[in-house]
Formats: structure tokens, C-alpha cells, sequence
């Protein structure tokens, strides 16, 4: 960082240090800095790039998280990939609106750099040197890039495009906004340790470069416009499906209901509840919980949601489908619940390596039996399902931010399920849903 320092002042660019943490949406609801939880990801939690304010630009709308960009400003990440886990995705997106107050637009500008695709120090994706620019400036980027080149990251530098075709760059109140954050999930066997310290302390550094003009105005571009056109996505699916399983989904559906007489069982099927970005950004459409949207609708990720449905003391809900990881349309897949329509907090999930084998309690008779799950999520206690493959939920009456030290209401006993499938490998792009299974839910309520 020190070199590429050096090499920015002799270049005649001014730079300013941003920031790198995690962005706990559960949390920041609980302490009333959120409108809404937005249905986070409890397993991959958001390390946000904050950065501060050119002198003299109009004020961000959501400071330090979103931010304005200068035609001719790039935004450079240098640091250390994750270690080895299933999915790490870049992440850079556009965001209208006040996560305070709401309803927002916050949508995927382009592809996530992930680590299938990232460029490293290295012969590996994890735990290797990198640099990412951000810019819509063609003369800037190139720049940037020998800068970095002569800091010795030239073959581990990525690139990230905000082209002016789709977005209004600039520092005035009109000026489109940004976000850029990083999604760690899973750790490979044996890098839990890792995974953690790394969320920790990230060790990555941010910085905000631009050309120094003679003008002490900053905020005026010193370079023309040069814009970069919009890049070119990556095609998500490749014609081989899930569906074939779908004789074996039917018959584990039936041997679910089978095993709990004592109960009324009620279908609940995942559906798309998000737009993809670039029709979302166009259409401008909001996500103002429990409406759906476009929100933090990542280019790597497939995020299917059920409708909101009850869940009383004394019932229980089966999650089941197929582990998108075993039938290789995803690098990571999960099952989360969330609590409060308006709320949409994480209350628990799991993921494709626990749910691997959970199937087996019902059909453990069938072939493809490691190809599906099935998990219970109860508040039955010991009337309900047992056992390894049943996660325990707090009461319906529960408070839920008194973990966070707040007593803010969260309506515990209205839930809603998103099944989540991150970068099938053969794409590094999300699976086309249509080539999905969806994922389903038996909600149990006691027949007397």
C-alpha cells in the first residue's frame, strides 16, 4: 500500500483512507439505524467499504455505507483475499433511498468478483494479495491500473465498471449512490478459525483516488469525460436441471407429512421475489419489507422467498428440497428464517454442508436421498421433530433485540423463508431458476 501510495503522488493523485467492517443488519435494526433487517444473511455477513466525503460534495444519503463517485475518481480495495471457503463474492451496488427511514432500490451494478473469478497474487483465490478498481472513467482506470502495476499487483488487479451509460456519476445531490461490500460464507474444513479473524479485523484497505486539480474546488472533475461502456454479464445456467429429482422431492414431501399424524400440514413453496438488477434499476423497484423488490439482489445469487406465514408456540416448520451443492448447481446453498414481516431479521439458518445427509430420515431407501434435505425448524420441543437435523426456535413470544441490548418489537411469531443458491461453478454466475428445484416448507400446527 505504501508503493502504490508513491506511485499516486508522483502520478498527481490525491487520495482519502476509507474504512472495512462488518455491517450487522440484525443489529443495526435492533439499534434503530435500520428502517429493516432486509432479510440478511446470517452465514455471510456484509464487510462494508466506507469511505468519507469529497470537500465540498452534497451530503450522502447514507453515510459511510453509500457514496458518491467524481466522473473521473476511482475507488481502490487492496489487500487479502478470504481464506478457503465455498463462496466470496465482491459485490458492487447502487442503492436509492435512506436504510433509516426506507423504502429503498439497492441493486447489483454488475458481476461479483468471486473467487472464481478473481485475479490474485497467486495460484490460488484464497488468502492471496489483490487490488479492485472501481471507476466509469476510461483514462483513469488505465492510470490507476499502471499504478498498481508499479506497486507489483499488476497481474492481481481487478477491475469493476459504473458506467455513465446506466448511472450519473458525480458529487451533486442528483448523483447516483454506491455501496460495496464483501459476502464471506462457509469456510472450508479447517479454516473456521480463519474465517473469523478475517471478519474481525478485515485486512483490506480502501482508498478513494482522484486527479489533483489546481482548482481547490474537488469537487469539480479535472479530467473530461472518458466514460467505460457497460460490461458484458456473465449467462447463468447451463440446460442441465434438478428436475429430474422431482419424483424423489414428492415422495420425501409425502414421508414428512406421514411421520407427523398429530398434525395439520400446509405447503409453502418458494417463489422469486426479487427482480434481476438491471430490470430492477430500470423499473425502479422498491423493497420496503414485507414487500419484495430488488434488494441487495446480488448477480451471483438466487434468492427465492416464501410468503410470510405464522408459526404459534407448539409448531414446527420442515424445510425440503434439493442441496443445490450436490446437484452442482451452486457453489453455496442455505435455508434461512426470518422473524417480523416488517422486521426481516435472520432468526436461524443452515447450510448446503449441514443439510448434506438430512434427507436420509425419510428416504433413506432412495438412491438420490443425499441430493435433497429436509430440516425442521421448531417450537414444538419435545412433542415435535428430534434429533440432529432440527434446529430449536426461540419463543413466539421472545424478544428478539434483547440480545442487542435494545427492545425494539420484532413480531416473532410471523416468519418467511429465503433459500439462497450462490455461483453454480460451471457459470461462476447464479443458476437460472428455472433450472431449480424450488425449495419447500410443510408448516405443522397441532390438529387438536
Amino acid at each position: 500500500m505504501a508503493r502504490f501510495k508513491q506511485q499516486l503522488a508522483k502520478a498527481d493523485y490525491v487520495w482519502q483512507s476509507g474504512t472495512e467492517g462488518v455491517f450487522d443488519l440484525n443489529a443495526k435494526y435492533c439499534d434503530g439505524s435500520l428502517f429493516s433487517g432486509l432479510w440478511p444473511n446470517p452465514q455471510s455477513p456484509y464487510i462494508l467499504s466506507g469511505l468519507p466525503e469529497v470537500p465540498g460534495q452534497a451530503p450522502d444519503t447514507n453515510p459511510e455505507k453509500s457514496w458518491r463517485l467524481r466522473q473521473d475518481e476511482a475507488v481502490v480495495l487492496m489487500g487479502t483475499t478470504p481464506p478457503p471457503v465455498e463462496y466470496f463474492g465482491f459485490d458492487l451496488t447502487t442503492l436509492k433511498g435512506s436504510l433509516h427511514t426506507g423504502p429503498i432500490v439497492w441493486t447489483s451494478v454488475g458481476d461479483a468478483v468471486n473467487n472464481k473469478t478473481v485475479r490474485t497474487a497467486g495460484a490460488t483465490p484464497f488468502g492471496r494479495q489483490f487490488a479492485l478498481v472501481i471507476t466509469g472513467n476510461r483514462r483513469t482506470r488505465a492510470e490507476v491500473n499502471q499504478m498498481l502495476a508499479a506497486s507489483g499487483l499488476g497481474r492481481a488487479t481487478n477491475n469493476m465498471t459504473v458506467s455513465p451509460a446506466l448511472y450519473r456519476l458525480g458529487l451533486d445531490k442528483r448523483s447516483d449512490q454506491f455501496v460495496f461490500g464483501l459476502r464471506t460464507s462457509v469456510a472450508k474444513p479447517g479454516f473456521d478459525k480463519a474465517l473469523d479473524e478475517y471478519r474481525a479485523v478485515p485486512p483490506l484497505q480502501v482508498f478513494r483516488v482522484r486527479p489533483e486539480g489546481e482548482s481547490a474546488d474537488q469537487t469539480t472533475p479535472v479530467y473530461g469525460p472518458d466514460p467505460l461502456p457497460v460490461p458484458k454479464l456473465r449467462v447463468s445456467g447451463t440446460g442441465a436441471t434438478e428436475l429430474n429429482l422431482n419424483p424423489t422431492l414428492q415422495l420425501l414431501r409425502h414421508r414428512i407429512i406421514d411421520t407427523y399424524p398429530g398434525y395439520k400440514a400446509r405447503d409453502l413453496v418458494v417463489e422469486r421475489g426479487f427482480e434481476e438488477s438491471n430490470p430492477g434499476f430500470q423499473d425502479n423497484l422498491v423493497t420496503n419489507p414485507p414487500i419484495t423488490g430488488v434488494d441487495e439482489l446480488s448477480n451471483d445469487a438466487d434468492d427465492p422467498i416464501t410468503p410470510n406465514f405464522r408459526l404459534p408456540n407448539g409448531s414446527f416448520v420442515v424445510a425440503y428440497g434439493t442441496n443445490h451443492v450436490a446437484t452442482r448447481q451452486a457453489s453455496y446453498s442455505s435455508i434461512t428464517l426470518y422473524a417480523g414481516a416488517k422486521a426481516a431479521v435472520s432468526l436461524a439458518a443452515q447450510n448446503n454442508v449441514v443439510l448434506r445427509g438430512s434427507a436420509r430420515d425419510y428416504i433413506p431407501d432412495q438412491p438420490n436421498a443425499d441430493k435433497l434435505y429436509a430440516w425442521s425448524f421448531s417450537r414444538a420441543g419435545n412433542a415435535g421433530p428430534t434429533g440432529p437435523h432440527v434446529t430449536r426456535l426461540p419463543s413466539a413470544s421472545a424478544n428478539y433485540c434483547a440480545s442487542f441490548g435494545s427492545n425494539r418489537s420484532v413480531d416473532m411469531s410471523t416468519l418467511r423463508a429465503v433459500a439462497r443458491a450462490y455461483m453454480q461453478p460451471a457459470t461462476r454466475t447464479r443458476p437460472a431458476l428455472s433450472s431449480l428445484l424450488l425449495d419447500r416448507m410443510l408448516v405443522f400446527i397441532p390438529r387438536s
